[in-house]
């Protein structure tokens, strides 16, 4: 079974399509009302230019005249990436069985853990994770703690995990440190995978008839994929691009409330539901404040934010009821919301509705921008 890349979850994607996410891997019932309020909390304009954010810099819209980029090269798919995929694939067919309380784990589960870890007597910055859900696999930079949580953990119990953190972690001035995690062990479910080669393993998957058949189809379907993240990563390129033709200086205060929203959704709230006291919360807090990724991505986002709004006033672009809705549901139809889902939604709630509202103006300032934009994938072939 390949290990997992561990993405630590501020530096993370979810997909391919919102940048910067801060969500588990859990999407929950796309057409409830939690998914919503889901897509919404990872939204990359609602945090920034809703109604509640501090005042936010006024700033001439850029011209749109002779915008361009060239897209690189992406790198060629490996072996390790049709293995994951179809990793993925055989656990999306398996069999499940809800573990008992008290009964123990085993490598391979599917389990929802609360996690935080403590080094030098400090709790480790951004390890604060609740309600995770993820397969209990070795994971490439955290080496040994899924396996001490397969070894010693038992549902609804809680363990101490103390490792040493490996030369490569995420954060730097804790590189080859003693550590303790904290686990709470919530929920697993065992899990038996069909035999990879079995016909009915493969007539389920319905890619092939055999495993090479199999690997073949899959490497279409990466390839398919690898497209459309290169879109995404064209507009990041242009709305880039977009935000330098319009400097703007953001007050320190500003982005620090910015930080301040995302930890209180990624890790705030959940550290005072589990009562946590109020000095590891600033320290966690903090963390989100000085850290430089994370501040530099909140500051790219904030100005986008700005420049897109002032780009809507001056093009005089108009949101009707019709187009609301169609850009809600283009945005969110890969996370499995349908047409019914989103016209519900919309009318939801009335806060529900101004949020959705928020999202549709950031939605329809992006398609019109990527409208005017010329982008140039390398590598490409010429027509």
């Amino acid at each position: 079974m390949p290990s997992r890349r561990f993405v630590p979850h501020w530096r993370g994607r979810w997909l391919a399509y919102l940048p910067g996410a801060f969500v588990s891997s859990n999407q929950g019932n796309p057409g409830s009302g939690q998914g919503v309020e889901r897509l919404l909390k990872i939204s990359p304009v609602v945090s920034s230019v809703s109604a509640g954010a501090l005042k936010l810099p006024s700033v001439a819209a850029p011209s749109l005249e002779k915008l361009s980029v060239r897209v690189p090269t992406p790198e060629d798919l490996t072996e390790e990436d049709l293995l994951r995929s179809f990793h993925e694939k055989r656990r999306a067919l398996a069999t499940t069985r809800e573990r008992q309380p008290g009964e123990p784990l085993e490598l391979g589960d599917d389990v929802q853990l609360n996690i935080v870890g403590y080094c030098d007597g400090k709790l480790i910055p951004f390890s604060a994770r609740f309600g995770m859900k993820t397969e209990l696999a070795p994971i490439e930079a955290l080496p040994g703690f899924c396996e001490a949580v397969a070894e010693g953990g038992k549902v609804g119990e809680s363990m101490q995990i103390a490792l040493e953190l490996p030369e490569n972690y995420p954060v730097e001035h804790l590189q080859g440190k003693p550590a303790r995690f904290l686990v709470d062990i919530v929920s697993a479910r065992a899990v038996t995978l069909l035999p990879e080669s079995s016909p009915e393993f493969l007539e389920k998957l319905g890619m092939g008839s055999t495993l090479e058949e199999v690997m073949d189809n899959l490497r279409e379907e990466l390839e398919d994929e690898l497209s459309g993240q290169l879109w995404v990563q064209a507009q990041d390129m242009v709305l880039d691009e977009v935000a330098l033709r319009a400097p703007v200086e953001l007050p320190r205060a500003l982005v620090d409330e910015e930080l301040r929203r995302r930890w209180v959704q990624a890790e705030g709230q959940a550290m005072v539901e589990y009562q946590f006291d109020v000095e590891e919360q600033q320290e966690a807090l903090r963390s989100w404040l000085t850290d430089p990724t994370t501040r530099a991505d909140a500051e790219r986002r904030l100005r986008i934010g700005i420049v897109l709004k002032a780009i809507t006033e001056a093009e005089k672009l108009q949101l009707t009821p019709e187009n609301l809705e169609e850009l809600i549901r283009d945005h969110m139809e890969p996370f499995g919301f349908s047409a019914e889902d989103v016209h519900a939604a919309l009318r939801e709630t009335p806060e529900t509705t101004r949020r959705l509202t928020e999202l549709g103006w950031y939605l329809l300032a992006v398609k019109h921008v990527m409208n005017k934009a010329k982008v140039t994938f390398e590598g490409a072939e010429q027509g």
